[in-house]
């Protein structure tokens, strides 16, 4: 009875959802792109063409989700070159950005959680495995995947007591779980989480995300402006920075005249570039414009930022004094000294990093300032950061071929 009365609970809450993006539609470009997406799937499934080879379907929340799964892709596309990919995105920052990646043959919107697109979903692309990236959680898909008896799979997962599917009124959202084929997690506080629940369909694998960071930045593609403007200076990038993160951009500019200083805004809309050059005293230029005349730029394109990390010597990646870090893999595998506010608990690496020291959390404007300031009198401090940071992504590296290893006894 209480399994069947949060079922009908859940559902309600994704058709308000439903409603709240339609009206949201007419207000915003990021939740109309969604509801467009949405409503065009059923159009774009019509005339998937599945091929020689089974379907493998792999879903991922956004952008961050897809860099996760995105090796296992790649990884799955050369051991089975005739399969057909189908790949789903929930965000529009991930499908906008993704929607012709060359190794998936259909690229679509998932359509909100509700049971009957559920089955008419799997009806149309009959696949022999779903694969769900990190914090994926759709319980009408995944109860409709376990009715048809088809395997799936979340991989890259981080599981914390505090989850709210781990409290009592949750317990039927919790035994759905146990329906997964395999949860390959990335940590031990994970599997032990899901040990303490008697969820023992899991292994540890570590993440995904590592082995694409090491591969990208193997070969970095720097842009040709971006290599002359920097040449010979001491960089700092500020990486998917919001209007929360000024003050420490603002307070670093000035302490650090003779740096360059290039910031990548998470939203680069003209009204909120507008807003963030008014919180620099110093003059600013966009990456769009012709001739760069100061030390502080402003990218105001999306798809440089991984890339701008090779050119740097310290990165400061935002989102932590709102509501939580952006990627620090990043900058990171480039052995630089990587900074964020408080908000990062939540990411694993974050605190990996952090308490080995080759990243450094903080909680106050001047805190940054004092630490660099420290590392350009110290090289061998940094040069320890450097050495701890290749520690690091080598000795967990691999994640990819786990995972792949175990999925290839399904296909």
């Amino acid at each position: 009875m209480m399994h069947d009365l949060l079922f009908i609970l859940y559902t309600w809450v994704v058709r308000i959802g439903n409603i709240y993006v339609f009206i949201g539609s007419f207000f915003s470009d990021k939740i109309g792109k969604l509801n467009k997406g949405r409503q065009d799937v059923w159009k774009k499934l019509e005339n998937i063409h599945h091929g020689s080879g089974p379907v493998t379907w792999i879903h991922c929340a956004s952008l961050g989700e897809f860099e996760q799964g995105r090796p296992l892709i790649e990884m799955l596309r050369v051991k089975y070159p005739d399969s057909h990919i189908a790949l789903s995105f929930f965000s529009p920052s991930g499908y906008e950005l993704q929607k012709g990646y060359e190794f998936a043959d259909t690229i679509f919107y998932l359509p909100s959680d509700m049971p009957e697109n559920a089955k008419k979903i799997i009806s149309k692309l009959n696949p022999k495995i779903v694969i769900f990236v990190k914090y994926e959680f759709w319980w009408n898909l995944i109860r409709s995947l376990t009715e048809r008896d088809i395997p799936a799979f979340l991989i890259s997962a981080v599981f914390r007591q505090k989850d709210y599917f781990f409290r009592p009124f949750f317990a039927p959202f919790l035994d759905l779980l146990k329906n997964y084929r395999m949860i390959f997690v990335q940590d031990k506080n994970s599997s032990d989480t899901l040990k303490h629940y008697q969820i023992n369909n899991h292994m540890i694998t570590g993440d995904t995300r590592i082995d694409r960071v090491l591969e990208r930045s193997k070969e970095p593609i720097v842009d040709k402006r971006i290599k002359e403007y920097c040449h010979n200076k001491t960089v700092i990038v500020y990486g998917s920075v919001w209007q929360s993160d000024m003050q420490i951009v603002e307070k670093s500019i000035k302490r650090f005249p003779d740096f360059i200083h290039i910031i990548a805004p998470h939203d680069i809309s003209n009204q909120n570039i507008k807003k963030l050059c008014s919180m620099i005293s110093s003059d600013s230029w966009l990456y769009s414009d012709t001739d760069w005349h100061s030390n502080v730029l402003i990218i105001n394109n999306i798809g440089m930022l991984g890339s701008l990390y090779a050119v740097a010597k310290y990165a400061y990646i935002g989102g932590g004094f709102g509501n939580g870090i952006h990627n620090i893999l990043e900058p990171a595998v480039f052995g630089i000294p990587v900074f964020f506010g408080p908000e990062h608990k939540k990411f694993n690496e974050a605190v990996i990093l952090s308490n080995e020291k080759i990243a450094f959390a903080i909680n106050r404007q001047n805190e940054m300032i004092h630490i660099i300031a420290n590392l350009e009198k110290s090289g061998i401090e940094y040069q320890n950061i450097t050495e701890k940071a290749a520690d690091f992504f080598s000795g967990n590296m691999g994640a990819t071929e786990k995972t792949a290893s175990f999925l290839y006894t399904y296909l």
